[in-house]
């Protein structure tokens, strides 16, 4: 089974308000980003160990 390719593309790109916290300020391993904005902070945010983390510029 081949891939093809989307036809419907983004006109623009998403916007998200979204903030973060660091587990220790003065030397953060952690990093957690969450909308603050949402109800369902309990069980939506994304968390980030620093030693599994990669660059974006690694990534593309």
């Amino acid at each position: 089974m081949a891939a093809t390719p989307s036809t419907s593309g983004l006109r623009s790109a998403p916007e998200f308000e979204l903030e973060c916290l660091f587990d220790d300020l003065s030397d953060p391993s952690e990093l957690t980003i969450f909308t603050p904005e949402d109800g369902k902070l309990a069980t939506e945010w994304i968390s980030a160990d620093r030693t599994t983390a990669c660059p974006l510029d690694r990534v593309r």
